[in-house]
């Protein structure tokens, strides 16, 4: 694999390098996000449930022996397969993309304090593309922007890896390369420095804060939103998150920046110490060994689980979707006449496409879709890093009427439009998919929110049967209203268009 380089690493964490290996940290949590993403936004949890049975009935009829009645019972079970997987697995992605984001701001909070300079995103943003890796792990492998599949899932696999491993395909991906930190030693050396090393003093300065006897609250941070939502075979409502697996904290000491700390090793890994704990193994076909799936159920150990043994860490969370998916594929595969599993919810995208591959197919769409997607994008990284300079009650018009509106309504309706595009690229047809690549603001006079307004326009324009909508004066409460923030960290006072809030700015 060709590597990029974000960071140079060095070998210990001292005085004189933290703040490079905070913004190190940052970079590794962000880095994450995107992948995630782009995997979450290549399955369809709304396809029609009539259209899908009718598909598997007639796959069923043209090849099997069974008797019509038994056809209809195993074609409803097979639909029941596709709809509850490809959900669950959408909500338990959605569920680790949302912790990343908390991680990604405990992070922030940690520099914050102990490093004169804020954080960075803007500058990360206009670096981080795709494939790319996580600088400091060992071994080095590639993560790629790509859609829902065991090879996909093997990836987060590593990532969130509780343990040390050995990547089967080392030979092929490390020519050329060099040695690295494990995440979990760079997160440990970053602990022990602060608790030997570092005399203070923690920086006051402004941080997203956790809601704790704050009058009124500030919610930041909430564990789940309608995406990490799922339903059981029998229907019933489950949350991906649980509303106790821990949030935002404040540092103002050593232990508040080693809890923030742990929270995301915590979260993301698991809490093994003396408890048992599923690790990343690997099978003779060099792919990783799923959990058994005894009546429709896996079993899980008390080391899967973060520290109050209420959530299941990230690493869980993906062996989950990946044994799952390992078993249905298997099932569907035995059955005459069935595609594979995955391409009954999987929108067939490339991997690492560019807004290059766009423009080549000459779809004006679909290229402006994406613009608007990596716009966004950089957007919610502006808005962030803007809270690390802002009074609290700014930070909160931000992130209600800002970030969480771009994550959730925003990026989510270009994330899950631009699928319904397509293009050819070597002779292949592929869906649209959001890129992630940098969109350097700064490139323009005009102010971040008003390119982002050109873009929209653009693309009503381009396809006003998809986008009509996003410019019409019913809609405001979309793209209109959100927060005109500037490169400088400048708020036009003017903005948002939302309800009063109990808040008075100091911008």
């Amino acid at each position: 694999m060709e590597t990029k380089k974000l960071f140079t690493l060095s070998n210990d964490v001292t005085k004189e390098n933290i703040e490079e290996v905070m913004q190190q940290v940052i970079t590794l949590e962000l880095a994450t996000i995107p992948t995630y993403l782009s995997t979450y936004y290549s399955i369809n949890r709304a396809q029609d449930q009539d259209k899908l049975y009718a598909k598997i009935h007639t796959q069923l009829s043209q090849f099997s022996e069974l008797t019509k009645a038994e056809i209809d019972e195993l074609a409803q079970e097979l639909k029941l397969d596709v709809l509850v997987y490809s959900n669950k697995s959408a909500a338990l992605i959605m569920s680790v993309v949302i912790e990343e984001m908390l991680h990604l701001a405990l992070a922030c909070n940690v520099k914050q304090a102990v490093c004169p300079a804020p954080p960075d995103l803007m500058g990360i943003g206009k670096v981080l593309s795709f494939p790319t890796q996580l600088d400091g792990h060992i071994p080095e492998f590639q993560i790629d922007a790509a859609k829902l599949s065991l090879k996909q899932l093997t990836t987060f696999l590593q990532i969130e890896s509780p343990e040390k491993f050995e990547d089967p395909y080392a030979e092929k991906l490390l020519q050329n390369t060099i040695k690295y930190h494990t995440i979990g030693g760079l997160y440990k050396m970053i602990i022990k420095f602060l608790e030997e090393d570092f005399p203070g003093p923690y920086l006051n300065k402004p941080q997203l804060l956790p809601p704790d006897n704050l009058s009124p609250p500030r919610p930041y941070y909430s564990q789940n939103s309608m995406n990490t939502v799922h339903y059981d075979r029998e229907h019933n409502p489950q949350f991906a998150n649980n509303d106790a697996s821990g949030g935002l904290v404040g540092v103002h000491d050593t232990p508040s920046a080693v809890d923030a700390l742990e929270r995301i090793v915590d979260q993301g890994e698991g809490r093994s110490k003396d408890k048992p704990q599923h690790i990343l193994e690997w099978g003779a076909n060099k792919m990783p060994i799923p959990m058994e799936v005894v009546d429709g159920k896996v079993e899980f150990w008390k080391g899967d689980y973060d520290e109050y043994e209420k959530e299941l860490a990230h690493f869980a969370k993906f062996l989950e979707v990946y044994s799952f998916g390992v078993h249905y594929q298997k099932k569907f595969r035995n059955i005459r006449g069935l595609d594979d599993f995955f391409s009954y919810f999987v929108y067939d995208t490339d991997a690492n496409p560019t807004v290059a591959d766009y423009k080549a197919s000459s779809n004006a769409a679909l290229v402006l879709c994406s613009e608007l997607g990596n716009a966004v994008f950089a957007y919610i990284l502006l808005m962030i890093e803007t809270c690390y300079h802002k009074d609290e009650s700014t930070q909160y018009d931000l992130f209600m009427y800002g970030i969480h509106k771009s994550m959730i309504w925003l990026l989510s309706g270009v994330g899950n439009q631009i699928n319904q595009y397509t293009y050819t690229k070597g002779n292949q047809a592929y869906k649209g998919a959001l890129t992630f690549e940098p969109f350097l603001f700064e490139k323009s006079f005009l102010r971040p929110k008003e390119q982002i307004m050109n873009l929209v326009n653009k693309l009503a324009t381009a396809d006003p049967t998809n986008w009509g909508w996003a410019t019409n004066s019913e809609n405001e409460n979309y793209f209109p209203s959100l927060p005109d923030v500037g490169l400088d960290y400048s708020i036009v006072t003017d903005m948002p268009k939302v309800p009063n809030t109990p808040y008075r700015h100091s911008h």
